[in-house]
């Protein structure tokens, strides 16, 4: 029998036995130390992922530069973004603010334009560039009263600065003033030459007059200085376009340079659908219609929301008598021009009454300007509420020079109260904080304010101002139990778009025989202008599609010597 006991492999087994407990020892020891932080192992070389380099972030003056390279090559909205990074960085840098705003100009987003003009006044009065380029905001956005204050400030304390002169002419031109304007133009041109808005301004003040030669000649000087704005092409094209509709001009010549001045805007600014609708518009006044179509279907597809192209291209389809391909696309030129109203939306404010020296005033405590939410250009504007500071008249400092005063009344506003009374009301707001988004597709003004204190005697007031100086009651709101208030507001207001688009979308379904859809809007076209050279009145005639019972049109005019609505350069 098998003696276990005396197995020569006991010793064997021992050994092995005492090694296995060894290594369960030291395995237990180093895993308390690991858990108790007393052993950090280390993994071989080969297993480390390699620590990434830490990307350094540019400073601001890189953001500066950069915008600098952009703007020297005419890629506006890129230069836009990189003073956008700089402002960020450094919010306090005052060049970057006024450089942004003389692009946002450029680029139409005048209402962001005066944001950040004001922003470089109230950080640095005391630079001719601030004042003159915060003046021109303003007047694009026909806020003239301050413009006029802030460019007389600029001319007054930097004489020799030529575009506060060229501004100053921008600013009467645009009240019809034009022997002023040209004064303060040519003052302008004399103090520097070589300025961009100099002659762009002399311009513009000699298109106002008719003279489109000597017009589109300032133009061109202005590309000349400064070949890389889209717009100086754009202005220059349409004085070379009028021209070419004008008897004592009326050669081959002044289209092509219209052409070859909407094609470099083109060039520059290849995402803007205006330079392909003014391009198509001269192909089909030049008898190009095939290029007129092609150039005008090019704009809506980089902008379809461009209300003006769907105009033109509509009625190139109507005068051609493709009366199918205009009565699909002038519904839609309708539409967008309809719904151009909240476009013009700039600030809200919420408004609240404090005691006076006079008794209870309304102003305004919380205040948001309207901004184009990044990728939603075209569709969506948003805006975030701050606490609106205020000044007692009595700590109004009136020594200040005209440009430390503006400066003053952009940072705070000036209310008049008791001298005893401390202004507590703004501090009372201190923590409230609300975003609002504007859907310009939906009409819908939605957003919430927290830490809304709750109204102690009357409800807050909400009012909008839209481009040009128009402000609304929106109705009033209070807070709930939680000291927040939500709000949402319909917008329905519609603007009327150019009556041709009624009366020709009407004869077009006239002249398809499609009475049922014609007359609503021959309707309107009447409404909208019952004179009597308004072509509507045409196709209510007994042999196309008479009026029905019931129809609501103005009575038939007696025809008069109505002189046709003229048209503005400047955008609405």
């Amino acid at each position: 029998m098998y003696d276990y006991k005396h197995s020569t492999r006991e010793p064997l087994f021992n050994y092995l036995l005492t090694i296995l407990l060894s290594c369960a020892l030291i395995l237990l020891v180093a895993l308390m130390g690991t858990y108790g932080g007393y052993v950090q192992p280390t993994a071989p070389a080969w297993m480390i992922a390699p620590t990434p380099t830490a990307t350094p972030i540019p400073p601001p003056e890189y953001n500066l530069l950069e915008a600098k390279a952009f703007f020297a090559t005419g890629r506006l909205l890129e230069a836009v973004s990189a003073y956008e990074d700089a402002i960020q960085k450094d919010p306090t840098n005052d060049t970057a603010m006024i450089e942004q705003s003389r692009l946002l100009v450029y680029t139409k987003d005048t209402g962001k334009a005066v944001v950040r003009g004001a922003q470089a006044v109230a950080l640095n009065p005391n630079d001719p560039r601030n004042l003159a380029y915060y003046c021109r905001a303003l007047d694009w956005e026909a806020r003239y009263e301050e413009a006029f204050e802030v460019c007389f400030c600029a001319i007054e304390e930097y004489p020799d600065y030529a575009e506060g002169y060229a501004f100053l002419s921008e600013i009467y031109t645009d009240l019809g003033n034009v022997r002023s304007a040209k004064e303060y133009a040519q003052q302008a041109i004399d103090l520097d030459n070589n300025s961009l808005d100099a002659h762009f301004n002399m311009g513009y003040v000699l298109e106002v007059q008719g003279e489109y030669d000597q017009a589109a000649a300032s133009y061109d000087r202005a590309i000349e200085i400064a070949p890389n704005i889209a717009s100086s092409y754009i202005a220059a094209g349409l004085m070379y376009h009028t021209m070419g509709q004008y008897r004592q001009y009326r050669k081959q010549e002044p289209y092509i340079s219209a052409i070859e001045r909407f094609k470099a805007a083109i060039k520059l600014r290849p995402f803007d659908a205006e330079a392909y609708a003014r391009l198509g518009w001269t192909y089909y006044f030049d008898g190009q219609y095939g290029r007129a179509i092609d150039a005008l279907e090019q704009g809506l597809g980089v902008d379809p929301t461009y209300s003006k192209g769907w105009g033109y291209l509509a009625t190139v389809y109507y005068t051609r008598q493709r009366y199918e391909d205009a009565a699909e696309r002038y519904p839609k030129a309708i539409e967008l021009a309809q719904n151009d109203f909240l476009r013009r939306a700039r600030t809200i404010e919420i408004f609240t009454e404090v005691p006076t020296a006079h008794g209870l005033s309304s102003v305004p405590i919380l205040r948001g300007d309207f901004e184009w939410i990044p990728g939603e250009r075209g569709r969506k504007y948003q805006t975030e509420l701050e606490v609106v500071p205020y000044l007692p008249s009595t700590e109004s400092d009136i020594e200040l020079n005209c440009a430390e005063l503006i400066a003053q009344s952009i940072r705070t506003e000036t209310v008049i109260v008791e001298p005893e009374t401390p202004i507590t009301f703004t501090e009372l707001f201190s923590l409230t904080e609300g975003f609002l988004t504007l859907d310009l597709e939906t009409g819908m003004l939605e957003g919430q304010l927290n830490n809304l204190p709750p109204a102690a005697e009357w409800p807050y007031e909400i009012k909008m101002t839209y481009w040009p100086g128009r402000t609304d009651s929106l109705g009033e709101i209070s807070s709930d139990v939680k000291d927040s208030a939500i709000l949402e507001v319909q917008f329905d207001e519609k603007l009327d778009p150019p009556v041709e688009y009624y009366y020709q979308l009407g004869l077009a379904y006239t002249y398809l025989r499609r009475c049922d859809e014609a007359r609503p809007w021959l309707a309107k076209a009447v409404r909208q202008e019952p004179a009597a050279w308004n072509p509507a009145w045409h196709g209510f005639k007994s042999t196309l599609c008479p009026p029905t019972a019931g129809l609501d049109i103005p009575p038939t005019p007696i025809p008069t010597a109505t002189p046709l609505p003229t048209a503005t350069r400047r955008p609405g």
